[in-house]
């Protein structure tokens, strides 16, 4: 890949002339940069906090930068996210994670939707293909890069994904768009309303039909990786009262499925077609006793069924808590809460993996307390701790501090140090599976009932400024060290039965360093340039007596040490946009992935609000390439295309 001319080519698209801009975009520029540090997040305190008030590496996605990128997906909104990574596995899998220990079951980044966890109890990570909500219903996505479990609890380790919809208020009418080209088919309708002066609604419908994917040079070019889904849901707004919001999901997605025997083929791989369901409700109310003094309670009940590998998996999750906020003299705000979790499971047995029990019910029992506390005019210290018990690893507690100094109201600095860990899940715990085949003896993955959760201890500062309120500057550096990673141990093999055990344990350590970096700046009225830099080190450790193999690999080369963005927001004359969106990322050692750059180009035509044409292409630099490896699961790592679409949205 020629990095220079993926760059040659950005830098030539973002500096054509312009004229005018076009006053059917004026909405994009309705905040300046000093009201950009003022907007509003609940990631970091469970309360609006303004960013600029925020002791913590947050970045937010609005829905106007969803609009702006062209992305197809909710994964392709994250990318130029300082400090996130996120690859295609294959057409309907992604490896998404945040400072690093990226996979396919990349298991330390905790993803919320309106408060609700995604974050699967079953193997601790994300269903990324089940979770396709429409983007045109997403108020903004809060990206917290550091550890979250002091508010959000076990397994918000690297950072905390929250999704916020739009309250129903703002999608009133109909929406319509249709996305079709060279790999997709998207079709979804929007409809919102009035039920009574004070309660609004909205309603939606999602259809996706991907096409598969190129196989990568070393397979044939039969890859199996299309999907097919079709989503629907809806929100019901009392002001800002409540809110009850559900969604049913169907879907499958192709994959290959990899079996071991003796003879007379070792490792066979064919075709597995997987059917997947989810649902959900939850409902929200929040009760403003006095001034400064609320109680929100909120409840969800979330259903996933995966036919795996021919065994069906179902898992119910019941989920309830309670915070109440409240001010305590001139200086104190206390946030404290009570939560529970309840996870029930049914998992069958396939050829290649069963877990003892079949059939689990789980608890967690939390609470958590945070004290802000204003010690002076400008600066301010925020303490906390989260406390929970959970079947698998018992007692956690995860403390923080957060201390930030408002310079000026340009300028500040902040910085933290946090506690967080990741619990166990049922494959950690219960899972045997088989691994390989080394004639004649077949390994088998073990779970591990003893197993402890993993540790992480953060220290994280940074700086955010605004220059002559047409630049801006977000930076952070961070200090991360794990302990208790998990491990896989062989054991003494089993000649009666020809297997080679390989036990779950915890016994790597980890050390991680980097820096973040994202820049605005407003060159003219109509014209943003944006971009962005991380660097990330990894390096892993054996503690005594182990004497796993493949783990270190993996957590020390498994993201790219260099990733890079930079993007152009350009109006044009007659109703039009063009935004052009460059990323660079380094190599992956792990699975021996070659840095690539990435060109993506939108071209809009927006005559009034009631209409939109856009032209999109995506990977526009080459026919195809690479981004990750994995040679766990059910993916042989195909290639993402070169891809066109045209993408039409009516309202009305």
């Amino acid at each position: 890949m020629n990095i220079f001319s993926a760059f040659l080519s950005g830098f030539l698209a973002l500096t054509l002339p312009g004229i005018v801009y076009s006053e059917t975009y004026d909405a994009l520029y309705e905040m300046d940069f000093e009201q950009l540090m003022d907007v509003e997040v609940i990631s970091i305190a469970k309360k609006p906090q303004s960013i600029r008030k925020t002791a913590a590496a947050i970045h937010v996605i609005s829905q106007a930068d969803i609009q702006q990128s062209g992305a197809t997906t909710l994964p392709e909104v994250l990318r130029g996210v300082p400090g996130v990574q996120v690859a295609h596995i294959d057409g309907n899998k992604w490896a998404i994670s945040v400072r690093g220990f990226n996979g396919e079951f990349a298991n330390k980044l905790l993803v919320l939707i309106d408060g609700r966890s995604v974050y699967t109890p079953l193997f601790s990570g994300v269903y990324w293909n089940m979770q396709d909500i429409p983007l045109a219903t997403i108020d903004r996505v809060e990206v917290v890069r550091g550890p979250g479990g002091t508010l959000w609890g076990e397994n918000a380790v690297n950072g905390v994904i929250n999704i916020i919809t739009k309250h129903a208020d703002e999608t009133q009418g109909t929406e319509l768009s249709f996305l079709g080209g060279s790999e997709d088919l998207v079709a979804n309708i929007l409809h919102g309303g009035k039920l009574s002066k004070d309660v609004s609604y909205q309603v939606y419908a999602k259809a996706r039909k991907q096409d598969k994917y190129k196989n990568s040079p070393d397979h044939d070019n039969n890859a199996e990786d299309g999907r097919e889904n079709i989503r629907t849901g809806f929100r019901i707004d009392g002001q800002k009262k409540w809110m009850l919001q559900g969604s049913y999901m169907r879907g499958q997605a192709d994959g290959v499925k990899q079996t071991f025997s003796s003879s007379p083929i070792f490792n066979l791989v064919r075709k597995d077609t997987q059917d997947y369901r989810t649902a959900h409700l939850l409902l929200r109310s929040q009760h403003n006793i006095v001034e400064d003094n609320d109680l929100q309670i909120q409840a969800y009940y979330n259903y996933e069924e995966h036919n795996h590998f021919e065994a069906v998996r179902v898992l119910h999750t019941f989920d309830i808590d309670a915070q109440h906020r409240f001010q305590w003299g001139d200086q104190q705000e206390i946030v404290w809460g009570l939560g529970y979790r309840g996870v029930q499971d049914y998992l069958e047995q396939n050829n290649n993996s069963s877990f003892s029990p079949e059939n689990q019910f789980s608890h967690t029992v939390s609470g958590f307390l945070q004290d802000e506390i204003q010690l002076s005019e400008s600066f301010r210290l925020t303490l906390g701790s989260k406390f929970s018990h959970n079947d698998y690893s018992g007692f956690e507690y995860q403390p923080s501090a957060r201390l930030l100094w408002e310079v000026n109201s340009h300028h500040s600095v902040w910085n933290s140090v946090s506690r967080a860990v990741r619990t166990p899940s049922r494959v950690d715990s219960n899972i045997q599976a088989v691994g390989a085949y080394t004639e004649p003896f077949t390994i088998l993955v073990n779970g591990n009932t003893e197993q402890k959760a993993e540790d992480l201890l953060a220290i994280e500062a940074g700086y955010r400024g605004v220059f002559s309120e047409l630049f801006t500057i977000d930076t952070t550096v961070f200090y991360h060290k794990y302990d208790d990673l998990r491990s896989t141990e062989p054991q003494a093999p089993d000649i009666s039965n020809f297997t080679i055990p390989m036990n779950f344990d915890n016994k790597i350590k980890a050390e991680s360093y980097g820096v973040e970096l994202a820049t605005k700046w407003q060159v003219l009225d109509y014209w943003q340039l944006s971009a962005s830099y991380s660097f990330l080190t990894v390096e892993a450790r054996l503690m005594q007596g182990s004497v796993d193999g493949t783990n270190i690999e993996n957590y020390e080369h498994s993201a790219p040490k260099h990733q890079g963005a930079f993007q152009s927001i350009w109006q044009l004359p007659f109703d039009l946009a063009f935004n052009t969106s460059v990323y660079y990322t380094g190599p992956i050692k792990s699975g021996a992935v070659n840095d690539f750059a990435r060109l993506d180009l939108r071209l809009a035509w927006k005559p009034t609000e009631q209409f939109e044409l856009s032209i999109i292409g995506q990977n526009l630099l080459d026919s195809q390439h690479k981004e990750f490896t994995t040679i766990i699961g059910d993916s042989f790592n195909t290639e993402v295309p070169r891809s066109v679409y045209a993408k039409i949205i009516t309202r009305f």
